[in-house]
């Protein structure tokens, strides 16, 4: 009867400890209010064009985000440059990449705040500010917010994208149905 006891009581101990080192048990568990705050700060992008100020997306008006590309076109840096010079050569493209660029803040922002494909998310984060940095290169104190973008949220956004939510999140839900794991040929892919 000891022998049983004293195996169960093994068990549960050798249980706790493989809980512990599983990414349900993660210090990001602790870190929901950035994933949070940084999920806002991608879905305010999306708010600020289509609700706070449509005329950013009006390609007529004289807010149009797109006359923004020309100023920052000779401080940007490769890989971001030759998109920009397209977008600028041909001006009808500019309205699909703005829109395109925006429904991805929108995804990113919403899967970050609810711990949705977080690492997922995190990669499309990191990218966004990826090329918001290089797109506005290095302008001085007049490109402050695009250089905190980039670098800020960026490195949050990768914080996520290599650790996924937690356990305060969708994906602790999805995790019990899924692996999240994406499987390419010879690649896997974790996406929670």
């Amino acid at each position: 009867m000891g022998t049983v006891a004293s195996h169960i009581r093994y068990e549960s101990k050798e249980r706790e400890r493989s809980e512990t080192k599983s990414p349900e048990f993660a210090p990001m568990s602790y870190l929901w209010a950035l994933r949070f705050v940084i999920g806002f700060q991608f879905l305010s992008a999306f708010i600020r064009r289509y609700i706070n100020a449509p005329a950013k997306m009006n390609p007529a008006s004289p807010a149009f985000l797109g006359h923004k590309f020309s100023t920052f076109y000779p401080h940007a840096i490769w890989p971001v440059k030759p998109i920009l010079s397209v977008i600028i050569q041909h001006p009808n493209t500019t309205f699909g990449f703005l829109t395109f660029f925006s429904i991805v803040e929108l995804l990113v922002g919403l899967f970050l705040i609810t711990g949705t494909l977080t690492k997922l998310a995190g990669f499309g984060g990191a990218m966004l500010s990826l090329m918001i940095l290089l797109g506005s290169g290095w302008m001085g104190t007049s490109c402050v917010d695009e250089w905190q973008i980039g670098t800020v949220e960026g490195i949050a956004a990768m914080v996520f994208m290599f650790a996924g939510s937690g356990k305060f999140g969708v994906d602790h839900w999805i995790r019990r149905h899924w692996d999240g794991k994406l499987k390419l040929g010879k690649f896997h892919i974790s996406l929670l």
